[in-house]
């Protein structure tokens, strides 16, 4: 029963991690497992590492002997690893069952999806207040800060910029190999071969690490530091590609995850100090952080056309014509039904995170 917990636990995060504007370390401080979780990252070092390769490997050479298996099942039990994959492996399951519903609303429905995430995140603002132990006038500063930095990240990403750059690159691609296989085949869709967009994929790790580092503070989330990185969309993308084994979205992943496990290694540490000397300032910051970030969410957009946009699509690069893309210009909304559906959505996300607000104040 315990495990079958754990996994819907695991199951709760993923999906927490993956929705902006719902933080995965709100639901560890609702399932009360926030200490138990940060308590195994923190004994993560170097010798531990060592220590479990060498129990390990003599598995490896001894299988079947009662000494080894003993020796792996204590060092498990020990270091609760059981518990920490069981999270793991639910938390996989669910970004990757949400992430192709959440890419084909971001495609399809982008103002009202847009819509419910901005009233996730308007509400959710309450759980950093309330976790301040008590109010100081100079953490309006830090709050203010907070606001200002997340609004300048956000205009300094332009979605079109982006869409545009990694366009030219595919067109780039595209051009080289229809020369290289016209003769051969004559046929325009060519093979697609693995890019060397060495920055894009840096980026990819830039991103992951530090976007953990948001998962696991209380109020803030991850997905929601992927929009202001403007990297949100390409995760969702690539996560959607795996099925089909496609390898740039395999590379990126693997460059985005590695950028996880060190930004979590590394950023455990850190958020642990800074929560036990700053505390009250961190909240502060994070409710700035998460004001700041209702004008990244706001759903109405100034939209722009791509006249041509090149696009990677199973093994092939094709050409998409007249693309609407979505920038990061904040506009008035029109007096239509659009508009009517956008405010039920917003009501429905801030009441779905009420409920979580509401369950996580029974739960202190």
């Amino acid at each position: 029963m315990n495990s079958v917990k754990e996994l819907l636990m695991g199951f709760c995060l993923g999906a927490a991690n993956i929705i902006p504007g719902v933080s995965g370390g709100t639901f560890l401080l609702i399932f009360n497992i926030y200490e138990r979780v940060f308590g195994i990252i923190n004994c993560i070092s170097r010798p531990l590492i060592l220590q479990a390769a060498d129990i390990a490997g003599q598995w490896v050479r001894h299988v079947g002997r009662n000494g080894t298996t003993r020796a792996v099942q204590n060092f498990c039990r020990q270091n609760d690893v059981a518990f920490l994959a069981r999270l793991i492996l639910g938390a996989t399951i669910a970004i990757f069952a949400l992430s192709t519903l959440i890419k084909h609303l971001l495609t399809h429905w982008f103002p009202l999806t847009y819509a419910f995430f901005f009233g996730l995140i308007l509400v959710s603002v309450l759980i950093p207040v309330r976790l301040l132990t008590r109010f100081r006038w100079h953490l309006a500063g830090f709050a203010c800060l907070g606001a200002v930095l997340t609004v300048m990240v956000y205009v300094q990403v332009n979605p079109y910029d982006r869409m545009k750059h990694k366009s030219d690159f595919y067109q780039a691609v595209y051009d080289r190999q229809v020369t290289e296989s016209a003769g051969r085949t004559g046929d325009a869709a060519a093979p697609f071969v693995l890019p060397a967009a060495g920055a894009e994929y840096l980026y990819a790790a830039l991103c992951g690490a530090v976007s953990i580092s948001a998962m696991v503070l209380p109020g803030i989330s991850g997905s929601l530091v992927l929009i202001l990185m403007g990297a949100y969309y390409d995760v969702l993308s690539a996560i959607s590609a795996l099925p089909r084994f496609q390898l740039d979205a395999v590379f990126y992943l693997g460059c985005f995850s590695l950028g996880i496990l060190a930004g979590g290694l590394l950023f455990a540490r850190v958020i642990s100090f800074v929560l036990r000397h700053y505390y009250d300032v961190t909240m502060a910051f994070l409710t700035g952080l998460m004001l700041g970030s209702l004008w990244a969410l706001w759903p109405f957009k100034q939209v722009a056309v791509l006249a041509t946009r090149y696009v990677r699509e199973n093994s092939t690069v094709i050409q998409l014509e007249n693309v609407a893309v979505y920038t990061n210009v904040n506009v008035l909304p029109a007096m239509d039904a659009q508009l009517g559906w956008a405010v039920v959505l917003f009501l429905a996300g801030c009441g779905i995170m009420y409920g979580f607000v509401r369950v996580r104040a029974r739960n202190p």
